[in-house]
């Protein structure tokens, strides 16, 4: 089943291959990643620098990180119809703390684990379909925060030559979630009847981490093209010898 269609319509510029890191970002050799000390740190200061644009890399800020546009499919149990995001707004990726990290050259795959505190979206949203077998609709702002978000992504890369240097290219990207938490606000439900909106959001919240399940899958596949997404701006303008020292 294809959980999400996403679509980024970010401005980034078009950079030649062969640039380099901005000085600020910690770089890590083989030997120290294989000791799986240097690389968390390294990748946490870089997610964090991205608080402004970084014009050489061809980087939107990060804080927040603007999407036109993102549809997330219905659920199976709970969740029954799109969810059509519009203006969306992620923000929270300046307390991120990155826990692993590990690199290995031979398979070409990177697995990170981060904790993101307040992960918070903000945006325009489209909704018609059920909830918990209610007919649910509306066209308004709203918000979403997930509580201690515990982010767990694998990269498998191919490498390739472009003008006599090596560099690194997505092929696969997965991303999982776990939180403790959610908390959330939709405005407009049910053409503006405050009463029906506040006693079907309520319901939701009681027992919302187990309702979300239904729909997470679908969370996981969009963030998962849009970190990576992000990556690959870096990736495609930097050789391999310069990312690791």
């Amino acid at each position: 089943m294809k959980y999400v269609q996403t679509i980024l319509c970010a401005s980034f510029i078009t950079i030649s291959f062969g640039a380099k890191l901005p000085s600020g970002f910690k770089k890590c050799n083989l030997k120290q990643i294989s000791s799986n000390m240097c690389l968390p740190q390294a990748i946490e200061g870089a997610i964090k620098q991205i608080d402004r644009p970084i014009k050489k890399l061809g980087l939107v800020s990060l804080e927040p990180l603007v999407i036109p546009s993102m549809i997330i499919n219905a659920g199976s149990q709970v969740m029954h119809g799109q969810q059509i995001f519009k203006n969306l707004k992620l923000s929270g990726f300046n307390e991120t703390t990155c826990v692993k990290a590990e690199f290995n050259y031979k398979t070409k795959s990177l697995n990170l684990e981060c904790v993101v505190p307040r992960f918070r979206m903000e945006f325009n949203y489209e909704l018609h379909g059920k909830i918990l077998r209610m007919s649910v609709y509306g066209n308004g702002t709203g918000w979403t925060v997930f509580v201690d978000n515990h982010v767990e992504l694998n990269f498998q890369f191919g490498e390739y030559e472009k003008q006599g240097k090596n560099y690194f290219n997505i092929v696969h990207q997965q991303l999982k979630m776990r939180f403790k938490g959610i908390d959330f606000r939709l405005d407009n439900l049910f053409e503006g009847d405050e009463e029906m909106s506040d006693r079907l959001q309520n319901a939701v919240r009681e027992n919302v981490v187990d309702y979300f399940d239904d729909v997470k899958p679908g969370y996981e596949e969009a963030f998962g093209k849009v970190f990576a997404h992000i990556f690959e701006q870096i990736l495609e303008k930097v050789p391999v010898y310069d990312i690791f020292g």
